[in-house]
């Protein structure tokens, strides 16, 4: 176990740590964060369901301003994993931070924490995604969803990850690694990157402390395993871990930064607001064109952008649209994780020939089926995600009752 090392009388590496000691969200940030990460899960699967059910732009039939800003708004599902990257950086380093400063920094409590985070979902989505697979493999082969590329999202070929290999490579979070996203589930592409940034940073903090505290060898030692960690992952997962970096940024930028002046918060907003715009736009228009670009520019502006929504405050009168917002960011997680396969049954049952024209009887349908996708996936959640508190107590005490017994 790592833990933070003595300060001595003329070394303070953990000096700066030390203003995370009381960091605390206000009531009215926990809010705005959770509407930001619940609208982000949204913003993906209505993506995979548009992309899934609906013909593309260019194929429609007919066009309208209207049906052109639902096509608009309907495809920023790669952009809102990166707002996910922001918001865990901001999350995690924050947490960490402040574990340090009060120190109470341990790795076994923190594998726990993000253990249980990760799984309690994690396990049931990918036996969900065993069932809805392995049924539309066998029922629906003929449709060729299941044999065939997915053009648009992603090009996989479901039944080729329907395997144990890539199952147990995705428990283990090895997926774009060693193996392939498990069965249709492409979406978990994200969850590799994830819990590789919650491992590597901690790493290099650790690295950091060491060296401030002049233990050498436990920094050399820390070093070389943070190298062969970022070694194994590639460089694919480390270039992005600079997006969830701009997390880390933002919470030091809320801990030390507060915006007092109305006039001058307005005028952060409206600037922050028009760079998002204008890069998300950019993004959806193909300028600039290379992708890699195009997630640091939506990155590097949502953190701008959240850094200035995080000052809101408002009164108690709001209060209802903290709970809504709480409910729907409860249950996101379980959204991302879930959605994909089930989606693409449905798709395979209904209309499994072609897609649909967005006419006015389709989109409706469209909308019963994503409400449908979204009323599972909280009702899953009810059983997970809302219970990642027990299933935390509970590993705490079979690990403290291990201890105990081995010590006897």
């Amino acid at each position: 176990m790592i833990t933070e090392p003595v300060v001595g009388a003329e070394v303070h590496p953990t000096r700066g740590i030390q203003r995370f000691r009381s960091f605390a969200l206000t009531p009215s940030a926990s809010a705005h964060l959770d509407f930001i990460r619940a609208a982000a899960a949204w913003a993906v699967m209505w993506g995979h369901l548009r992309g899934l059910f609906f013909v593309d732009f260019p194929e429609t039939a007919q066009r309208s301003v209207w049906l052109g800003a639902i096509y608009f708004l309907t495809g920023f599902g790669h952009q809102a994993v990166m707002v996910f990257f922001v918001l865990s950086g901001f999350f995690i380093s924050s947490a960490i931070f402040k574990r340090h400063a009060t120190r109470t920094w341990s790795w076994g409590d923190y594998a726990i924490d993000r253990a249980t985070r990760l799984y309690v979902v994690l396990i049931p989505g990918l036996l969900f995604g065993v069932l809805w697979d392995t049924v539309g493999s066998r029922r629906f082969a003929a449709t060729g969803l299941y044999t065939h590329p997915l053009v648009n999202l992603g090009y996989a070929v479901a039944r080729d990850g329907l395997n144990v290999r890539d199952f147990v490579g995705n428990l283990f979070f090895l997926q774009t690694i060693v193996c392939r996203t498990f069965g249709s589930n492409a979406p978990l592409w994200s969850l590799a990157n994830e819990f590789w940034y919650y491992v590597l940073f901690p790493l290099g903090l650790a690295v950091g402390l060491a060296a401030a505290s002049r233990h050498w060898g436990r920094a050399v030692l820390l070093t070389v395993f943070t190298l062969g960690v970022a070694a194994f992952v590639g460089p694919g997962i480390l270039i992005e871990f600079l997006i969830w970096l701009a997390g880390c940024v933002l919470a030091v930028a809320y801990l030390r930064l507060k915006v007092t002046s109305k006039a001058w918060l307005a005028c952060y907003l409206f600037v922050s607001i028009f760079l998002l715009a204008v890069s998300l736009t950019a993004v959806r228009t193909g300028f600039p064109e290379r992708a890699l670009g195009n997630d640091f520019i939506v990155g590097g502006t949502f953190a701008l952008f959240l850094f200035g929504v995080l000052q809101i405050g408002f009164r108690n009168a709001h209060l209802r649209y903290a709970r809504f917002t709480h409910w729907c960011a409860g249950f996101s997680y379980s959204l991302y994780v879930l959605h994909f396969p089930l989606l693409l049954l449905l798709r395979a049952w209904l209309e499994p020939a072609r897609r649909w024209q967005p006419d006015g009887s389709h989109l409706v349908r469209g909308l019963l089926i994503g409400a449908g996708v979204l009323a599972f996936a909280w009702l899953v959640s009810l059983v997970t995600e809302n219970n990642t508190h027990i299933a935390r107590h509970w590993m705490r005490g079979a690990i403290l009752r291990r201890s105990d017994e081995a010590a006897r």
